[in-house]
């Protein structure tokens, strides 16, 4: 009975005594939660600034994020919310009662007691923001959706399978179908159509689901370029590849990915075979390991196929039958040739020299579409199937101008796909956009000119909505690099070419080596170059990556030597181990371009020898200063410096540019100095220098902290034409390619008030506005309009409490629109708003606005008609999406494009449409 007695007293003394221990403790220890919470604040401030970045990276590669992870953000960021509350009011702890003789106990226990507990929640918050991954994870790009179960006959293969070709573009379908066939190859001349002929097989299998789970590809070319087959076969895979510097690691991943399910159908496209291409060395299983994977492959010679192992038949792919081909032709050429009857009687025979060759027939029938018979029939003799140079050189000759022939050659030279912006560097350098005026953007506009007139006569390819990129055929390519185009003094030498003797290299006006090896630059630097105008050389863009003993050379620097280049004029080095450059390139008196693209060079001083130079580009490279001497590069008018380590700019080095009309720097420097911030001998640069750039018209620029632009008076920045502005350092979603604005202005309003700023504004299509102070500043810019605005995203302004108004009509091709932690905001509209605003709207994501009770009226309903998504995240007072008001007659809300809803958190919403609020007199809340 004692022992009873005695546990059921401890019982309650531990009932009774331990809550109020716990009390006495949030007195006395008071400071010390104080402090922990302090602490714990800090630990998720650092967990939280880990997600938003793995967010944002998520969103800007357009993937979706889990709803565990916006949930986790919004409980986060309460949690900071509270914790700073308790902090902020830290000063309870002071307060004292017996006429300042004692600390007051009651306020130490609130204080103590929320310290504590808010600790408490953050430390359970903390370790669920270790998130192995924020988004969901997206299809493959190789993967063949499924679909229902249908006839592979039932498609033709689309227009571009004409009637002979039509029973060879069945039997590969149906030898993919089928179990007995397992290497499947395609074999004709270049030019013949055979990549086309698979684009439609492979646009026909996925369209009808089957039998294949996935489709990947890529293309082998004559100079096979091993990790670059990899790497493309990963993609379709979502596989990453590229980080992974060990070639046994590289093969053994792919193979494991290509064997993992043997039920997995795995179609895989080699493309443009010119011999046989080990596959075990890619990584490709092949006889019994090969399980469910089929090869299609393509080449110009059956042999290779035969190498391959191909089952039989091998496909022959041959040109079109007469019939077909002059209709390709007349089609291409158009009305004229129905209306001209001696031009009737040339085109037959045209059509027969060009021996049904598809890419052939539109190239010659687009040069010849606008020119007089005396240039078809000087056409008809000309053509020699056998020299197919003369076929080239027939649209070759009918360009316009020298420079746009040069282009061609230039392009034939890099072959394959090309990116625009080479061109750019490579014409300008030439002076090839001379004639369309003095600036930049003139050399652009001409090159788009340019490159337009080249596809028109098929000489260079449709790159679809691609704008960055061109691509030429490669049968063009070798015809270009084979055959000296303006005499024998002019040839060009690219990687397709093995072996050249000494004296034919020295006649080369122009060349292009990609994964250039010692042996191969050993021997170009000891010719004598007295035409060399450009020079690119590159190696692989991963090669710091490979272990030292699987590289063939070290430094490239004892290798460059340019002592008997004196005419070059463009130098492209890419992917070069070099950390300085040779002293010879001091003599490169007419160099007018230099390109430095993701070469590990440091020390550039030397460039400021080079007076001539125009366009400069270290685009991710590891400089990390810009030294004094390159100031003495007057002449320059493209600096790049994109995604450098750059961390100096030497004080005055920026003033000096004074003709620069480009100066691109995402990515890289962002620490511009204010007034008297160091000694004058550890300044950086300061924005007043870019004062002196009046020419500019394209900046890309990071303002790591606002207040320096408030010590600078207006920059001319008033002409940009092209712009990405990041004042503050805002890491948000990004619109490649669009004129961007960023701002985060920590309450320096005054900011928006530049006229710089204000002209930018007016010109920009993604504008992202962070920590807006001032409200009515905000709104006078709305007033202003914003033409060219397609996406806006705001967040973290209390001030703000609408986005449009009745008094202005901005907004009026906007395409998304991001609002994030808005407390303040009542409604996107104020208001009637005029009818074309936000009528092109398709996005809409708003995420913690917890005055927000819904997003439109119905009276606005046409204006938002457009719309294909809505995101609606942890807004406590939402109620309704839409609200009917006093205007509505019609209360059905139509969303035709809506495909995406995602609404969460939302506690009081009931309905997607809800009645108009009234005051006590009887007329609806506006």
């Amino acid at each position: 009975m004692t022992d009873i007695d005695v546990s059921v007293a401890a019982k309650v003394a531990e009932y009774l005594v331990a809550p109020v221990g716990r009390r006495c403790g949030y007195v006395i220890f008071t400071d010390s939660y104080v402090g922990q919470l302090r602490e714990e604040l800090e630990k998720l401030h650092e967990v939280r600034v880990g997600v938003q970045r793995s967010v944002n990276d998520a969103e800007n590669n357009m993937m979706d994020i889990r709803l565990e992870v916006n949930r986790w953000k919004n409980d986060a960021e309460n949690s900071a919310d509270e914790a700073r509350g308790v902090l902020n009011n830290d000063r309870r702890a002071n307060k004292t009662c017996f006429c300042g003789w004692l600390p007051n106990p009651k306020e130490r226990y609130c204080l103590g007691r929320d310290a504590r507990k808010t600790a408490q929640a953050i430390q359970a918050l903390i370790p669920q923001g270790n998130f192995e991954r924020v988004y969901y994870e997206r299809a493959p790009p190789g993967h063949v959706p499924s679909a229902s179960d249908v006839n592979l006959s039932a498609d033709d293969g689309g227009d571009t399978i004409t009637d002979s070709r039509a029973s060879i573009f069945q039997d590969i379908v149906e030898a993919l179908d089928g179990e007995k066939q397992k290497v499947i190859g395609v074999y004709g001349p270049g030019g013949v159509g055979k990549t086309t002929l698979l684009e439609e097989v492979e646009k026909k299998l996925k369209k009808e689901g089957r039998p294949f789970r996935m489709i990947v590809k890529a293309k082998v070319s004559q100079t096979p370029d091993l990790n670059k087959i990899q790497d493309d076969i990963a993609y379709f895979f979502g596989l990453k590849l590229k980080d992974e510097p060990s070639e046994v690691r590289r093969r053994d991943l792919l193979c494991q990915r290509l064997q993992k399910d043997p039920s997995e159908k795995i179609l895989i496209i080699l493309d443009d075979l010119w011999k046989e291409l080990d596959l075990r060395e890619v990584g490709i299983p092949s006889g019994d390991e090969s399980k469910g994977c089929k090869l299609l492959l393509t080449s110009r010679f059956k042999n290779v196929l035969e190498q391959m192992k191909c089952d039989t038949p091998i496909f022959h792919l041959e040109g079109l039958k007469y019939d077909e081909a002059f209709r390709l032709f007349e089609k291409t050429v158009g009305d004229r040739l129905k209306e001209d009857e001696e031009l009737k009687a040339i085109a037959p025979k045209v059509v027969k020299k060009l021996a049904g060759l598809p890419l052939l027939i539109i190239s010659v029938a687009c040069s010849l579409k606008d020119r007089n018979v005396d240039a078809w029939r000087i056409a008809l003799k000309k053509i020699d199937l056998s020299k197919m140079e003369t076929i080239v050189k027939l649209s070759y000759d009918h360009l316009k101008s020298e420079d746009t022939k040069t282009l061609f050659l230039l392009c034939g030279l890099i072959g394959g796909t090309i990116q625009v912006e080479i061109l750019l560097v490579l014409g300008m350098g030439l002076g090839l956009f001379e004639e369309f005026g003095t600036t930049i953007q003139d050399s652009r506009a001409g090159l788009n000119a340019m490159l337009n007139e080249l596809r028109s006569v098929w000489l260079l390819l449709d790159g679809g909505d691609d704008k960055n990129n061109v691509t030429i055929h490669d049968l063009y390519s070798e015809v270009v690099t084979s055959t000296p185009f303006g005499g024998q003094n002019s040839l060009m030498m690219n990687s397709n070419y093995g072996s050249w003797p000494k004296e034919k290299l020295e006649k080369c006006w122009a060349i292009c080596q990609v994964h250039v090896g010692r042996d191969r630059l050993d021997k170009l630097m000891k010719c004598q170059f007295a035409n060399l105008k450009i020079l690119m050389l590159s190696q692989p863009p991963n090669w710091y990556r490979i272990p030292e003993h699987l590289r063939d050379m070290g430094d490239h620097l004892g290798l460059l030597d340019f002592t008997c280049m004196k005419e070059l004029q463009v130098l492209y080095l890419c992917s070069m181990r070099i950390t300085s450059l040779h002293s010879s390139i001091r003599i490169l008196g007419n160099l007018q371009s230099l390109y430095l693209e993701s070469c590990n060079v440091e020390d550039v001083a030397i460039l400021g020898n080079l007076k001539a130079l125009q366009i400069l580009s270290f685009a991710r490279s590891k400089i990390s200063r810009l030294p004094k001497k390159i100031q003495e590069l007057t002449n320059l008018r493209l600096l790049n410096l994109s995604y450098c380590k750059l961390k100096i700019i030497k004080p005055d080095v920026l003033k000096c540019l004074t003709n620069l009309e480009e100066l691109l720097m995402m990515g890289s420097f962002n620490q511009w100095m204010g007034k008297n911030e160091k000694p004058l001998e550890l300044r950086n640069a300061g924005l007043a220098e870019l004062r002196s750039m009046t020419k500019l018209n394209s900046l890309e620029i990071s303002i790591r902290d606002p207040i320096v632009l408030l010590e600078v008076d207006d920059l001319p920045f008033e002409n940009l034409t092209r712009f990405w502005i990041n004042i503050g350092n805002i890491d948000r979603r990004e619109f490649k390619g669009l004129k961007t604005m960023k701002i985060k202005l920590e309450a320096h309003d005054s900011i928006l008030s530049k006229t710089w700023i204000q002209k930018t504004l007016q010109k920009t299509q993604y504008l992202c506005l962070d920590g807006l102070g001032e409200f009515e500043k905000a709104h006078k810019l709305c007033i202003q309009g914003f033409p060219e605005l397609k996406h806006l995203d705001i967040q973290n302004s209390p001030s703000m409490k609408y986005v449009a108004s009745s008094s202005n009509s901005a907004f009026t091709i906007l395409e998304s629109l991001f609002l994030n932690n808005l407390i303040n905001l009542e409604k996107i509209c104020h208001h009637h708003i005029t009818a074309d605003c936000f009528s092109k709207l398709k996005d809409v994501i708003v995420n913690n606005c917890n005055r927000l009770k819904y997003l439109w009226c119905l009276s606005q309903r046409q204006n938002f008609v457009q719309l294909e998504k809505i995101e609606v995240w942890n807004c406590g007072s939402v109620r309704a999406i839409a609200r009917k008001d006093i205007v509505s007659t019609n209360y059905k809300v139509e969303l035709p494009y809506l495909h995406h809803l995602h609404l969460v958190g939302l506690p009081n919403m009931t309905t997607f449409c809800t009645r108009a609020e009234m005051t006590s007199e009887g007329a609806p809340i506006q």
